[in-house]
């Protein structure tokens, strides 16, 4: 058994009473002589206290600044002072902290609760008790708390929103923090209209480039074994031209079902297209790769592993990938590079036809995703949640010159669903997605609509730093010449 594979890996739990059901391979830490906080004993997390006042960060994280960098110390000290003599100060510092994470800050009388850019650390909290936990059932194994019941069926919405399959027990999501004592999220980004609007082009390319490769470089001098799922698609490709440096470094490799051509379904077509654009990338770059095929070469997924999943995540995704990855790789001290949150940068909702950015839109977009049931009740059910989320969060309120589509796509799409993939894979390896970091996000949703939804930033970046790799069709066969030959 790999040191990973296990119930809640790189989790914690933060309580203001006596945990009795501790991991056995968590640790604990009494904070004030108040607050109970158990953690993962193959994390290392960051706990100042002073007085009655405290900060942990739980997980990996880095500071990136535009122009400097904080050590991980330097920036706990940082953040701790700035919270509690100057807030507007502690809110920028956390608009350039990269990583996976989660900060807990406060004292006595008052706890906040800060998720990462995209919240990829997931955080849960209770209705019932005052528990805070980055996995749903490590807080149902301390309170019990009832399932939701709905008939036979669990829509899907119960990993959208706040919500999980317990009535009483919800989520964060990002760009909100989390009132410990009220239990109300309140919305602290964005604060004013989008900062990097009259940046020139030039300087936003290199700070995009910078808060990545920073990012890459330190993760790749700390672990031994890094790991990158190359695809057909754009932002695989993008992934790759800004680890240029680290080829020689990085393991390569592409799933699919089998190596002939499989149209049985969508999704298998999908990934025989990523097989095919991936064959004519390296037939030009060399790379260390391998193919993983799921179904000509297929493993089952043991009964251990399956209990751990269920455990993990609420949202199951890929799980296939777990026997395949103990296969082929070393599995200490294993990380993955993930470019899925890149679709935040882009115009997912609106890239076709312009709409406004209003609740009303939004509305549409949700429903069409969460509302697929037969049964008019649960359709009453999935809106009236949508309404409640609405007006509890202050959802259309406060977000300035920001597009409500793309806000709802980073903080209920992919604060949501994202994050379960990565708990589902957690007992193979960890993960660090360098777009999660809030000033590089903010900095792509800064450029015009128009350029947004042709992706351009991505693509000029790609010129930029590894142009063959704009050659290749994305997610489609045709490459750039063929492209053009057909204009003709």
């Amino acid at each position: 058994m790999n040191s990973n594979e296990r119930p809640y890996p790189f989790g914690y739990l933060f309580s203001d009473k006596k945990i009795n059901n501790k991991p056995e391979h968590y640790n604990e830490r009494i904070i004030n002589e108040k607050y109970y906080y158990i953690y993962d004993n193959k994390t290392n997390p960051s706990v100042l206290t002073e007085n009655d006042k405290f900060i942990i960060i739980h997980g990996e994280f880095l500071h990136i600044g535009i122009d400097y960098q904080l050590t991980n110390e330097g920036l706990v000290k940082r953040l701790f002072e700035s919270y509690f003599i100057d807030y507007e100060k502690f809110l920028n510092l956390l608009d350039f902290i990269a990583g996976r994470y989660v900060i807990i800050i406060g004292n006595k009388d008052q706890v906040k609760v800060y998720p990462d850019a995209s919240n990829t650390r997931s955080n849960y909290y209770s209705l019932k008790k005052n528990i805070l936990s980055s996995h749903v059932f490590l807080i149902n194994e301390q309170c019990t708390h009832e399932r939701f019941q709905f008939g036979k069926e669990l829509p899907e919405i119960k990993n959208a929103l706040l919500e999980t399959p317990f009535d009483e027990i919800k989520s964060l999501i990002p760009n909100f923090y989390f009132d410990y004592n009220t239990k109300k999220q309140v919305r602290f980004f964005p604060r004013e209209n989008n900062k990097y609007n009259d940046l020139a082009e030039e300087e936003k390319f290199q700070l995009i480039e910078r808060f990545w490769k920073e990012q890459l470089r330190h993760f790749i001098n700390k672990y031994n074994n890094v790991v990158f799922s190359l695809t057909g698609g754009g932002d695989s490709r993008f992934s790759l031209a800004l680890s240029k440096e680290y080829l020689d470094k990085i393991q390569f490799f592409t799933y699919a079902t089998t190596k002939d051509e499989d149209t049985s379904s969508k999704s298998a077509a999908g990934l025989s297209m990523d097989y095919k654009i991936v064959e004519q990338i390296l037939d030009v770059i060399r790379l260390n790769h391998r193919y993983i095929y799921f179904i000509d070469d297929k493993i089952e997924v043991s009964e251990y592993e399956n209990s751990l999943i269920n455990k993990n995540t609420i949202g199951r995704h890929s799980s296939f990938l777990i026997p395949q990855i103990k296969k082929h790789y070393p599995l200490s001290d294993l990380m993955h590079i993930r470019g899925n949150l890149l679709e935040i940068g882009k115009t997912r909702y609106y890239s076709t036809i312009f709409k406004e950015s209003n609740i009303e839109e939004v509305k549409k977009v949700f429903l069409k995703r969460y509302s697929k049931s037969k049964e008019e009740t649960m359709k009453k059910y999935v809106e009236d949640k949508f309404e409640e989320f609405v007006e509890d969060l202050k959802y259309d309120s406060n977000v300035f010159d920001y597009h409500l589509l793309d806000l709802y796509h980073w903080e209920v799409r992919m604060g949501r669903w994202h994050t379960e993939i990565l708990n589902t894979h957690d007992i193979i390896f960890g993960t660090i997605s360098p777009f999660n970091h809030r000033a590089m996000i903010d900095i792509t949703l800064s450029f015009p609509y128009e350029k947004r939804r042709d992706e351009f930033v991505f693509k000029e970046i790609i010129n930029r730093n590894f142009p063959i790799l704009n050659f290749f069709g994305d997610n489609e066969l045709t490459n750039l010449y063929e492209k053009n030959r057909r204009k003709y």
